[in-house]
């Protein structure tokens, strides 16, 4: 594991956090389930760079990057969203039960 690249991309995503917050007072308010979309792939890219990922979470990355890529209204947003929450939510659940 690089910890250096880990502590530059949490940096980084620190910023990009920041920066949506004090956005989001002037911005629409459908963007900010867009940005914390974003936030999560880049959280999510960063695990990957630095070898802290899994086949569930890059699964996971895969899809958070193809939708934030297509441009779609605020309801195909949410059906997606309500899907990749039960399917961590299941993951959750299993990843307990190992523990």
């Amino acid at each position: 594991m690089n910890v250096e690249k880990l502590k530059e991309e949490l940096f980084l995503l620190v910023g990009f956090l920041l920066t949506s917050a004090h956005g989001l007072y002037d911005e629409p308010a459908k963007y900010g389930p867009l940005r914390l979309v974003d936030a999560t792939h880049r959280l999510l890219v960063a695990l990957e760079s630095t070898g802290l990922d899994d086949p569930f979470l890059a699964d996971l990355r895969e899809g958070l990057g193809a939708k934030r890529s297509e441009s779609s209204d605020a309801q195909s947003m949410r059906s997606f969203l309500d899907l990749v929450c039960v399917k961590h939510a299941e993951e959750l659940n299993v990843r307990l039960e190992k523990t």
